[in-house]
């Protein structure tokens, strides 16, 4: 077999996978919530205010990285009942979002924290942004879940 059919098959092959991949993680954004089938995908509660929150997660984010870059604050924002973190993630050549926001209800000692993470461009991100919505999940349950 020459190496010109070698070569042809393996990019073929390579081709098709690419496609299986994207067929499987259709999409761009990835995002946590209260009643999703994915157990590691589920919205957070911590027992902390909302203040405390946004410190460390901002310290938490600019110590992550992905393929050897580091993640920046985009925003934080504190309001009475709510706040945001706002982050990039670069991802090679391209940068995603990501959002972390969090709620406090008034009758609980606890807030609740959702995370969305979205590709920029493209319309399938290979998986990439569950894999940072677990990467920032792994590191706020290891700092406020009890």
């Amino acid at each position: 077999m020459n190496i010109i059919k070698v070569l042809g098959i393996a990019a073929g092959v390579a081709a098709a996978g690419l496609t299986g991949l994207a067929i499987t993680n259709s999409g761009n954004v990835a995002e946590t919530s209260a009643d999703g089938k994915d157990e590691s995908l589920k919205t957070r509660r911590y027992q902390v205010d909302l203040k405390t929150f946004v410190e460390e997660t901002e310290r938490l984010i600019l110590t992550l990285t992905t393929y050897g870059q580091n993640w920046r604050i985009i925003s934080a924002d504190v309001a009475e009942n709510s706040a945001t973190v706002k982050a990039e993630v670069p991802v090679v050549f391209f940068t995603d979002d990501l959002e972390i926001s969090a709620k406090k209800e008034a009758d609980k000692e606890e807030i609740t924290v959702d995370v969305r993470s979205a590709s920029r461009v493209g319309k399938s991100d290979l998986g990439e942004n569950r894999r940072h919505i677990l990467q920032i999940l792994k590191a706020l349950d290891a700092k406020f879940a009890k």
